[in-house]
């Protein structure tokens, strides 16, 4: 990620907000800023658990415009009357990402998360991952990763039986009508994990593989 000069933003601008203090991701819309000191948001407390924020919280935010960019900032003061607000630090430097280094598949493969920051038995985790390539995956469920978390990945190929263990960093992880998702980014894969995945995307390419792990209509 290279970093890049500030940037101006509009009033009315969507923006992602991925707290890193246990609320979290939601959308959000610029309301106003000063430049070079604040930026003011909407912050829907009741509708997405950002109630967990608090001042001095580092957020990671997103905007999306012809390309992903991202900024780290702190909360300067939350506002809950008369309107809900956010205020934050201004970003001084913002990061190109790119949100997918290659093509996934779509699978419906449950899987376990371990946190690998406390390794206690309810710090684990089930879900299903509804997409996934040889640096990522999309995860479903009923929890919420802490973003910037490194967690352990555990999942067996149905048709194999072949199980895969993958370190990954949350990179987002987003509150909707269906449950959670996080988006993960494998890290520090070894040769043999990293083989057994790009089998794996492999096989994924084949029609009958495919209406096996298909998500399941609605």
């Amino acid at each position: 990620m290279n970093p890049q000069q500030g940037l101006c933003f509009q009033v009315e601008e969507e923006l992602y907000v991925e707290p890193t203090a246990g609320s979290p991701g939601f959308h959000s819309q610029v309301v106003g800023f000063k430049v070079s000191q604040c930026l003011i948001l909407e912050h829907p407390f009741t509708d997405s658990g950002a109630h967990q924020i608090r001042t001095n919280d580092l957020l990671w935010v997103r905007c999306f415009r012809n390309k992903v960019l991202r900024f780290r900032v702190k909360v300067l003061h939350i506002l809950k009357s008369p309107m809900q607000l956010l205020f934050l630090e201004y970003p001084k430097t913002v990061e190109e990402i790119n949100l997918r280094e290659s093509n996934r598949k779509k699978v419906f493969l449950r899987g376990t998360f371990l946190d690998l920051k406390d390794r206690k038995r309810d710090r684990s985790w089930e879900g299903y991952i509804l997409d996934i390539s040889d640096s990522g995956c999309l995860m479903w469920g009923d929890f919420v990763h802490l973003v910037d978390r490194d967690v352990l990945l555990n999942f067996r190929i149905p048709w194999t039986g072949e199980n895969i263990r993958a370190k990954a960093r949350v990179v987002r992880c987003e509150v909707t009508d269906k449950g959670m998702r996080s988006g993960l980014k494998f890290i520090d894969l070894d040769e043999g994990t990293r083989s057994r995945l790009r089998t794996l995307l492999k096989s994924l390419e084949g029609q009958e593989i495919k209406s096996i792990v298909a998500e399941p209509e609605p």
